[in-house]
C-alpha cells in the first residue's frame, strides 16, 4: 500500500475545504453522512456559514477576511440588542436593535431624528424625507408643517405637501384658491370684480361683503329698503310734504284777500 504524502493530504483538505466554501468562517469541514459540512464559527450557520444565527443580527453578517494580514477579520455575527451601532444598521438614528424571534428580523428601537421602521430607514407621521441629505444625516427628516387651519391632518406625502381642506391650496394648504378669501381658513367669495358683482351703487369689501348705499339691503344690494307700492322719495323726503302743505295754505289765503 502506497504511503500517503503530505502533499496528498493537503491536496485532499484543500479539496475539502473548497467544496465546503465555508466564507472563512469555519475552520473544519467534516464529512457527514457523506456530506461535507462546515464546522461554522462567528455566531454563523448554515451549509455554508452564509447567515447569522438566531439570536443575532441577521443583517450584521459578512463573509470572513483575509485582510488585514497574518490573521485576517473574522466578522463575527453580533446579538441582537447590543450596543454597537456599527452593526445595528439603523443608518446612526439608534444604537439599539431588538431580535424579533418569530419574524427571524432584527430591528432597530427607539429610532432618533424623527425617523422609524426597521432600520430608522423611513420618516414619522408628520415628517416627509429630504430629498438633498443622505440617510445617516441627522436632517433627513423635515417636518410637514401644514397649516391647521386649511389643511385635512399634519401628515404630508413623500414631497411635503400637505392634503388641503376646500378651497385651500400651497404646499402647506396656506393659500386659497381662485373664488376663495381667507378668514381663518378659506371661504367662498361672497362678492368679486367679476361674476359676484355688487348691484346699485353697492362696493365689494376683500370678497366679504358688499357695502350698500343707503337705500338698497342685500347680499348684493340687489334690495330696495323701500316697501312694495310706495313712493320711496316720498317716504325719504318728509320736507316736500311740509313745502306742499305751506303752499296750498299760501294760496288759501291770497284768495281770501281778493275777495275783499
Amino acid at each position: 500500500m502506497r504511503e500517503m504524502k503530505s502533499s496528498d493530504m493537503f491536496s485532499a483538505v484543500s479539496h475539502s475545504m473548497q467544496a465546503c466554501k465555508c466564507n472563512l468562517h469555519a475552520s473544519q469541514c467534516l464529512l457527514i453522512e457523506g456530506n461535507l459540512q462546515c464546522q461554522c464559527e462567528h455566531n454563523t450557520t448554515g451549509q455554508d456559514c452564509q447567515r447569522c444565527k438566531k439570536g443575532f443580527k441577521a443583517k450584521s453578517w459578512k463573509a470572513g477576511s483575509y485582510l488585514p494580514p497574518p490573521t485576517g477579520t473574522p466578522n463575527t455575527c453580533t446579538i441582537a440588542g447590543s450596543p454597537s451601532g456599527s452593526n445595528c444598521e439603523c443608518y446612526g438614528h439608534s444604537n439599539r436593535c431588538s431580535y424579533i424571534d418569530y419574524l427571524n428580523i432584527v430591528t432597530c428601537v427607539s429610532c432618533k431624528h424623527n425617523t422609524r421602521g426597521q432600520n430608522c430607514q423611513h420618516c414619522r407621521l408628520g415628517y416627509f424625507r429630504n430629498a438633498s441629505a443622505e440617510l445617516d444625516d441627522e436632517n433627513v427628516c423635515i417636518e410637514c408643517n401644514c397649516n391647521q387651519l386649511g389643511s385635512v391632518h399634519d401628515r404630508c406625502n413623500g414631497t411635503g405637501f400637505c392634503q388641503c381642506r376646500d378651497g385651500a391650496t400651497g404646499a402647506k394648504c396656506d393659500d386659497c384658491l381662485p373664488g376663495y378669501y381667507w378668514k381663518q381658513g378659506c371661504y367662498p367669495n361672497i362678492c368679486d370684480e367679476e361674476m359676484l358683482l355688487c348691484q346699485n351703487g353697492g362696493t365689494c369689501y376683500m370678497n366679504q361683503k358688499c357695502i350698500c348705499p343707503p337705500e338698497f339691503k342685500g347680499v348684493l344690494c340687489q334690495q330696495s329698503r323701500c316697501e312694495a307700492g310706495k313712493d320711496c322719495n316720498s317716504a325719504s323726503s318728509p320736507h316736500l310734504s311740509t313745502a306742499a302743505l305751506l303752499l296750498c295754505t299760501l294760496s288759501y289765503l291770497l284768495a281770501t284777500l281778493s275777495h275783499h
